[in-house]
């Protein structure tokens, strides 16, 4: 069977009806979609059939599309594909929603010095670390250099151990401050009560002109983020819960916010990122955000990840 370029094959597999046949008409295939299986889950593709999916990009390139080799880098798209939804760092620990693998202060009296929530296997676990009178002396490198050859750090990567989470506090590049702040990405920083409409950051990337390591340790570039944003604003919008089911609300603001653009505009911001507002149309979702259950949103998607050069 003749293949698509993955970067344009992975660009048309989605979830729901209504994602796929918006994509269709981007594509002129006049809202006809297919349900074909990828990576083992039934997806909506444009295209009557298959085969007429697969004709269409042939006719397009005057020909039959190989496939690539599996080191091609995906289109930018997939960096921001998924929709507005549940913060995937959220989890429930003794009955309380806690953020995951985000250390903080213990209290003063405390065994320890530092704590953090992590997921071990399918339960969530509370992970103490450090000791309270012990000072993190990592400016200075031959104690930074003894503690992690004492603690055999290189080889520190259980995330449900201490010592994994104390020799992430010596590690080099990384202030014990910056560690543990609270990060704004995902937050509900406005509510419309009467519109059903929430706003705040999707992605950050940078603050204060310092690159921002998102929750799986990755960098997005502005100008990645900006060509991302601007194909979701104009092929996708539409946002689930918890990233799964039916859509249940829809972007209907969007602002990518880089230097360049606050430059142009004559915006002062001292971050640079993805502002957005949701609103969300199923009642009963909107329920579960005016009670708290539902704080927070995140963005999701596949990318090819890149090795990145400071």
């Amino acid at each position: 069977m003749t293949k698509v370029l993955k970067a344009k094959y992975a660009n048309d597999i989605f979830t729901t009806e209504m994602e796929a046949r918006a994509r269709s008409m981007d594509l002129g295939l006049e809202g006809d979609i297919h349900v074909h299986e990828y990576d083992g889950q039934a997806v909506y593709m444009p295209g009557e059939s298959h085969s007429a999916y697969l004709e269409h990009y042939s006719d397009m390139a005057g020909g039959e599309y190989a496939e690539e080799e599996e080191d091609e880098r995906m289109d930018s798209t997939e960096a921001l594909r998924a929709v507005v939804a549940e913060i995937m760092c959220k989890a429930d620990y003794q009955g309380e929603e806690v953020t995951l693998n985000k250390p903080f202060r213990l209290p003063s009296g405390s065994s320890k010095k530092f704590g953090v929530y992590v997921k071990d296997g399918d339960k969530t676990k509370k992970v103490t670390f450090g000791s309270p009178d012990m000072e993190i002396r990592r400016d200075d490198p031959d104690a930074r250099s003894n503690f992690r050859a004492r603690h055999n750090c290189d080889t520190a990567t259980d995330k449900t151990s201490a010592r994994y989470w104390s020799c992430r506090m010596w590690e080099e590049d990384m202030t014990v401050s910056e560690m543990t702040k609270s990060d704004i990405t995902g937050q509900i920083l406005k509510v419309d009560e009467e519109q059903q409409i929430i706003y705040g950051w999707a992605s950050v990337i940078t603050e204060k002109g310092e690159t921002v390591v998102d929750r799986q340790g990755d960098v997005i570039e502005a100008e990645t983020l900006v060509k991302a944003v601007n194909e979701f604003m104009e092929h996708v919008r539409i946002g689930k819960t918890m990233h799964e089911g039916e859509a249940t609300g829809q972007v209907i603001h969007s602002l990518p916010v880089t230097k360049e653009i606050c430059d142009a505009l004559g915006i002062q911001c001292d971050r640079e990122g993805w502002v957005v507002a949701y609103k969300v149309y199923d009642d009963a979702v909107w329920k579960r955000v005016k009670s708290g259950e539902l704080r927070a949103f995140s963005i999701g998607g596949r990318a090819v990840k890149e090795d990145y050069i400071a």
